[in-house]
């Protein structure tokens, strides 16, 4: 039966909190000390916030509260902990607390202390405890930030602070929150604050919370190391060693060492350039720690000194940040931090530390590409500044390396054709319009995937439709058969203001080139540059004739290459004969001027002159003098190529590049190479792996359908040589 009432009593204790219904224990007995009386940290109309000393071990506590002091009709509640808000207390109501140190199970480990006697607040008095939790959470020279906990949504507070424990002389801050941050202190003082719940209008509707205390002072020692790591006349680079959680930095700057007239700049990080500074003048630098919004954290550090330079290549100091990356062959990517606006930067480059044999390239931008380097190589940049002439106004900054990207291979299709113009129709044997030809020069065309092809008589004028012209040229009607991905080089039919028609035309240079145009896989390639130039004529009634160029991107290697395309005058005699020397000599001149970089070069077209012409091949020997070979070598009056070793696969090179319109194409029998008046001569960096000499034959030799053209199509594919390799 005994224990079944000690069960009971158990019951009793965790679920409404009552003391055992056994006897009094010894104090003997209690394993715990007693507790000190409570205190009351605030009052209210029906709350009291107590607080009591921590007993050691002490697993929970019980507090025990009654209106009488006798403590009858007691209430018990269990807490953790040593401070307990009681709440739905009567107003104007005298009550008693009492605590003791109770187990998890309720069991008494203590006596109850001794009673706290409080009166609750009339019904007109204080509405709400006062605010807990108040914290100092940082500390400046001349402020102090804190916060407390919640009182309430759309709670105002009072913050009480002073020089006094007393809070004599006590000034006074209303705060919409639970934060703020107390300024205008003085410097290296203890301040007291406390805090209370007011209404909108200022009213109190709490006591004060109890206060804390805090000492104004700077947060952070003077930065260390300051010094100037380099300076021009009009900068100083100052550096220093970072403080330990410093978010920002203040720099003073003064024009003598008293540092009367200060300037003041912001910074972050360990370094900074400090503008605004004049030549051969002296000036003195500090430092100290301020807040990301101004506030000072630390007092100034000592003085450095520096008298600007007067040099006039020190205008500025070298620009930081210079950074490079392989963003594909043959290809660098740079960009560094700009040191002011309108100003000329320029970069130098090279394969050696010492930077002997660097080139350089000049921008107004933040970044520059540098192109048609080596593959695979180690690069060294360095950069400055310097005036829209080149003249330096830096020294050159540190240097920054790094290494192109792995080449990549990729062959390139080279062609060239001669379509025969619209309006050239003479109606031979076998030979047919342009509207019955069209599609046979497209498919074959197509057929050999050029990445680029150099046409002749792709005619400027107009098409005929019924027997009236129609707004639509021979070039224009390839080239949107053709379509997607191929584009032309320049869409202009003439050199005139309006470009559309020669009627009444007013000059302009339109880039317009006849029927000699230049189009391309925009898919494989990307065009950077183009142009075109007339070349030189003996009668005004000879047909214009152009050398068309055009600069292009290689986009899976990221290789820059220069092509051209011409079609000479085809007149004979020795007048004609010297003129296409001169016109070839013109071709070369204008590659070299139009070529600065020395790209690796195609020249194709329609020469007009082939092998066995008295007295000689004039343009075949001016390409060659300047430079230029011919994959075929196919010399003047040669019966064998001369060159075995520089094409490895030949197509139907025995064939002649005149057809005649013949069913059965012209060739040589005994020759590898036929006779040819179209040529496509490569510089000797390109390596040309394959030749051909495009017809559609049957197994007799004889053509398979419409004959497109009066020349024969040819095609090469190449390699474009490594940059600088």
């Amino acid at each position: 039966m005994s224990s079944v009432r000690a069960a009971l009593c158990l019951l009793l204790v965790a679920v409404f909190g009552l003391p055992l219904a056994t006897p009094a224990a010894s104090a003997a007995t209690y394993t715990h000390a007693t507790p000190a009386a409570p205190t009351a940290v605030s009052v209210s109309r029906s709350s009291v916030d107590l607080s009591w000393k921590a007993v050691a071990d002490a697993p929970k506590y019980r507090i025990q509260y009654s209106t009488s002091s006798s403590m009858s009709n007691p209430t018990y509640i269990r807490v953790s902990g040593t401070r307990y808000e009681l709440t739905g207390l009567k107003a104007s109501t005298t009550y008693y607390f009492k605590v003791r140190v109770i187990d998890e199970e309720g069991v008494n480990l203590s006596a109850y202390s001794k009673a706290l006697k409080v009166k609750t607040s009339s019904k007109s008095g204080y509405t709400h405890l006062s605010p807990t939790g108040l914290t100092v959470t940082g500390t400046g020279p001349t402020a102090v930030a804190l916060q407390w906990n919640s009182r309430g949504d759309g709670i105002r507070y009072r913050v009480q602070y002073s020089t006094s424990s007393s809070m004599a002389n006590a000034k006074y801050k209303r705060v919409t929150g639970t934060s703020t941050t107390i300024s205008g202190l003085t410097l290296n003082k203890t301040y007291y604050f406390k805090v209370r719940v007011i209404t909108n209008s200022g009213s109190n509707l709490s006591s004060y919370s109890p206060k804390v205390s805090a000492k104004t002072g700077y947060s952070f020692s003077a930065p260390k190391g300051l010094k100037v790591s380099d300076s021009s006349q009009t900068q100083a680079l100052m550096s220093w060693t970072e403080s330990a959680g410093a978010e920002r930095y203040r720099i003073q700057v003064g024009t003598s060492a008293s540092m009367a007239n200060p300037v003041y700049y912001r910074y972050s990080g360990k370094s900074a350039i400090v503008p605004g500074l004049k030549a051969g003048k002296s000036y003195w630098f500090k430092i100290r720690v301020i807040t990301p919004d101004g506030e000072n954290l630390s007092p100034y550090s000592s003085a450095v000194k520096l008298t600007t330079p007067t040099a006039a290549d020190r205008k500025y100091l070298a620009p930081t940040g210079l950074t490079a990356k392989a963003a594909k062959p043959g290809h660098l990517t740079t960009s560094w931090t700009s040191s002011g606006s309108g100003l000329y930067y320029q970069v130098r480059y090279s394969q050696n530390s010492n930077m002997s044999e660097s080139k350089t390239v000049t921008t107004t931008s933040t970044s520059a590409e540098l192109k048609n380097l080596a593959d695979e190589t180690q690069y060294y940049l360095q950069l400055r500044i310097v005036t829209s002439k080149n003249v330096a106004q830096s020294p050159y900054g540190t240097t920054a390396t790094v290494t192109t990207a792995k080449e990549v291979n990729t062959p390139l299709v080279v062609a060239s054709y001669n379509i025969r113009c619209f309006n050239c129709y003479e109606g031979k044997t076998n030979e047919r319009t342009w509207y019955d030809r069209r599609d046979t020069v497209v498919a074959l065309v197509k057929a050999q995937a050029p990445d680029v092809i150099g046409f002749q008589e792709a005619a400027q004028s107009w098409l005929t439709e019924n027997g009236k012209k129609v707004s639509l040229s021979q070039f224009e009607d390839l080239i949107n058969r053709l379509g997607s991905p191929y584009k032309l080089v320049n869409t202009a039919r003439n050199n005139c203001v309006k470009s559309t028609t020669p009627t009444g035309c007013v000059y302009k240079d339109q880039g317009a080139s006849k029927g000699t145009k230049i189009v391309y896989n925009s898919d494989k390639l990307t065009l950077v540059a183009e142009g075109s130039k007339q070349l030189s004529y003996i009668s005004t009634k000879d047909n214009e004739r152009y050398v068309a160029w055009a600069i292009f991107e290689q986009k899976a290697s990221g290789k820059y290459f220069f092509f051209a395309d011409t079609h000479l005058e085809h007149a004979s005699g020795t007048s004609y004969y010297n003129l296409r020397k001169k016109q070839t000599e013109e071709i070369m001149a204008e590659i070299a001027k139009q070529n600065t970089d020395d790209l690796p070069t195609f020249l194709v077209g329609d020469f007009n002159s082939h092998k066995t012409t008295s007295p000689s091949n004039a343009p075949y020997d001016v390409v060659l003098k300047n430079g230029l070979i011919d994959p075929l070598g196919n010399y003047y009056k040669s019966t064998t190529s001369v060159n075995p070793d520089v094409l490895s696969k030949r197509i139907r090179t025995n064939y002649n590049s005149y057809n005649s319109w013949a069913l059965s194409p012209p060739k040589s029998s005994t020759n590898v190479n036929g006779s040819y008046l179209d040529y496509m001569f490569v510089d000797p960096r390109i390596r040309t792996t394959e030749w051909e000499t495009v017809l559609d034959l049957d197994s007799a030799g004889k053509w398979v359908g419409i004959i497109p053209s009066d020349h024969n199509m040819l095609r090469m594919v190449t390699y474009l040589p490594t940059a600088e390799g």
